[in-house]
């Protein structure tokens, strides 16, 4: 090939490369404005607690924690501005990217709830309750956070390469885009309420156990960075486990039951806590019903007011 012919290539390949990096931009900062404008459900939410929350008690965790867990009930019990940032199948990774955000930026809560599954402790095998669930949902606070871009980039190098592109900041995102823009979802500072109710024959039933459940050795690298975090900043960590229709001792509980003795982290064991073992309080076995979440919210909210007197976390009576 001659040398004039070698220069047409190069040329074209250049201008393919000045195209590609222009349209990636432009498309991109096109989903950036719609996802930074959110308006409502989770892209919103996400937007709060990363950048604008400076609420003193924080409720963390998937989605039993985003319809477990009315924040208004706390205010009211115990006097401090609450904000549920649970989101639907996340596990312990979102979790500490949320909380590291609200550290970074020096607005330090005072209270954090982390409701706590099994699937915090043992390895996913599903699209959910992973690491790539996190990394795809956080994906576009890339360059944000110190903490949540290393999240972000346990994926290795490759995923850094990836990173460097706008619309792969926004992959698969275009539908919920347009719903967080232009379609309300009712929400009540971050608590989702979920209504139906079980039949009233539903009897309480040992959950079905899983034979390969694997402690994932990740995750409680991450469940210990939490506490740490905590502890450092003089944060008031509770491990929470709320109501849930089916009775277990899964492995990843009592890892986690366990982590929480040898840190001294209080840990709130709901699961089948009698008062709540009606089927008129449950959506399905793994959620309460609206009803049902304000049941349990009034109890925890009580249980936590009495702790935190106690620790003279409250410095006035109320």
């Amino acid at each position: 090939m001659k040398l004039k012919e070698w220069q047409k290539v190069l040329l074209g390949l250049l201008a393919i490369i000045v195209i590609s990096f222009v349209v990636d931009r432009c498309v991109g900062f096109l989903f950036e404005k719609a996802y930074k404008n959110s308006k409502y459900g989770i892209f919103h939410r996400q937007e709060y607690c990363l950048h604008d929350s400076k609420d003193e008690i924080l409720i963390l965790g998937s989605s039993r924690a985003a319809h477990h867990y009315v924040p208004q009930i706390f205010t009211d019990s115990i006097g401090m501005s609450c904000y549920n940032c649970g989101s639907d199948g996340q596990c312990i990774y979102y979790q500490y990217g949320i909380l590291s955000s609200y550290i970074e930026r020096g607005d330090i809560p005072k209270v954090v709830l982390l409701e706590v599954m099994n699937t915090d402790a043992v390895i996913s095998n599903g699209a959910t309750f992973s690491l790539d669930a996190a990394v795809d949902r956080l994906a576009p606070n890339y360059g944000e956070y110190q903490e949540i871009d290393s999240l972000l980039l346990l994926k290795g190098w490759k995923e850094r390469v990836k990173l460097f592109s706008k619309c792969y900041q926004y992959n698969s995102k275009a539908v919920q885009l347009i719903k967080c823009n232009f379609i309300p979802w009712p929400e009540s500072k971050g608590y989702e309420a979920v209504f139906g109710e079980l039949p009233d024959t539903t009897t309480l039933k040992a959950a079905k156990t899983k034979r390969d459940e694997v402690i994932d050795k990740q995750k409680l690298i991450y469940v210990n960075k939490l506490i740490r975090a905590c502890k450092n900043n003089n944060i008031k960590l509770f491990f929470i486990e709320s109501p849930n229709y089916s009775i277990s001792t899964s492995s990843g509980i009592k890892t986690l039951k366990r982590i929480a003795v040898e840190n001294s982290v209080p840990f709130f064991d709901y699961r089948n806590f009698p008062a709540f073992m009606h089927p008129a309080y449950f959506k399905d076995e793994g959620h309460l019903n609206d009803k049902g979440a304000h049941f349990y919210s009034s109890v925890v909210a009580g249980d936590l007011k009495s702790i935190l007197k106690s620790n003279t976390i409250l410095k006035t009576d109320i």
